[in-house]
């Protein structure tokens, strides 16, 4: 019995080394006040680099991070999730809105579908339209490779980085792929030292946040934070959203 609670402690300080690399997550159909509260709190009391929230929620969370005077706590949200469907004039008023409402980054879907139909010069301009909406606030592209071929990989990640993205993404969530060591490898040795890497998609365990670091993410979104970070799970836990 004390081995496995030293074992569980070992667990939990590992960690929380990495917690200042990982952006928890809360996405849902139905997030609550409550929910929000608590995901600011989990995110004062891990130390977590950030914090992403639906769009409704980023005037709350802001004032619930001002409150606690918890400024080094980042506080993003996502665009357009998950996707990617709304034209271009929505995600840049999304976009916009997002800037107004006090976010310090967006987590923006992108039309992937355009990128399978080969109609490039649409896919460029949505990109370069939304970091223009957005800034100066920097934006993190969810690029979908597990969807694409390998040409249409090395389309969509060159147009990410000519668009001004600040990160590029493996995908948008665990439904798209899960983030491996293959695509976080491919990622960073694509864009210059200049871009992010960021891995999202079904991330569940402190194993795979320190595979995916060590294969050159800058960054780790996932929803299950808390869980990775401190050995335990809740019946809250959302392991296969992002």
């Amino acid at each position: 019995m004390v081995d496995d609670v030293a074992s569980g402690d070992a667990a939990a300080s590992a960690g929380f080394k990495v917690a200042d690399r990982i952006q928890n997550t809360l996405i849902g159909q139905a997030i609550t006040a409550a929910q929000v509260e608590k995901h600011v709190a989990d995110a004062q009391r891990i130390g977590f680099n950030a914090i992403t929230v639906p769009g409704c929620w980023v005037g709350f969370a802001r004032e619930l991070l001002r409150r606690n005077g918890s400024a080094g706590i980042v506080l993003g949200a996502i665009l357009d999730f998950p996707y990617g469907s709304a034209t271009t004039a929505e995600r840049v008023a999304g976009a916009a809105a997002l800037v107004a409402a006090g976010v310090a980054e967006i987590d923006a879907t992108v039309h992937i579908g355009l990128a399978l139909s080969g109609r490039r010069t649409e896919f460029s301009a949505d990109l370069v339209a939304v970091v223009e909406a957005a800034r100066p606030v920097p934006v993190k592209f969810m690029l979908e490779l597990p969807l694409l071929t390998a040409p249409q990989r090395d389309f969509v990640v060159d147009a990410a980085v000519a668009a001004g993205a600040a990160f590029v993404k493996n995908a948008s969530r665990g439904a798209v792929g899960i983030a491996d060591v293959a695509q976080i490898s491919y990622l960073r040795k694509r864009v210059p030292d200049s871009v992010g890497v960021k891995a999202s998609g079904g991330i569940r365990t402190l194993r795979q946040v320190h595979e995916l670091l060590d294969a050159g993410a800058d960054l780790i979104g996932t929803s299950a934070g808390v869980a990775i970070v401190t050995g335990t799970r809740t019946a809250g836990d959302s392991l296969d959203a992002y």
